[in-house]
């Protein structure tokens, strides 16, 4: 699973903080758009929809404010990363990054078990 995969990266201590923030953001990320993608949606390709992705929590998987407010506040910061500064990650944003990437994965993952069995592997 690729959320699996980036976890992982997430998780390499020789990589730098920026890049380990990125990959645990993915990781959420791509949490996100399998709830989406589950509920039989999927966002333009165009600016925001990364946004879109996180804000579809509300409605595909009933994620309360917190968590989509966490995770808008982590991708203002891993655009941030990616496209302005480097350096700026300090290792307790990676940590909450894994950590917010790690409960996600868990939550979809009950959330496809109660709502869409057959998407998921035996």
């Amino acid at each position: 699973m690729i959320v699996d995969r980036d976890l992982k990266d997430a998780s390499v201590a020789g990589l730098s903080e920026d890049r380990r923030f990125e990959a645990a953001f993915s990781a959420a990320r791509t949490s996100a758009n399998i709830a989406l993608r589950a509920s039989g949606y999927r966002t333009a390709v165009q600016a925001g929809h990364h946004m879109k992705t996180i804000e579809s929590l509300e409605l595909t998987m009933k994620a309360d404010a917190k968590l989509i407010q966490r995770m808008k506040t982590l991708s203002k910061k891993r655009n941030a990363t990616s496209y302005d500064s480097a350096g700026n990650v300090s290792s307790q944003e990676v940590e909450l990054a894994i950590k917010t990437a790690i409960d996600l994965r868990r939550d979809v993952v009950a959330w496809l078990t109660q709502n869409h069995p057959e998407l998921l592997k035996n």
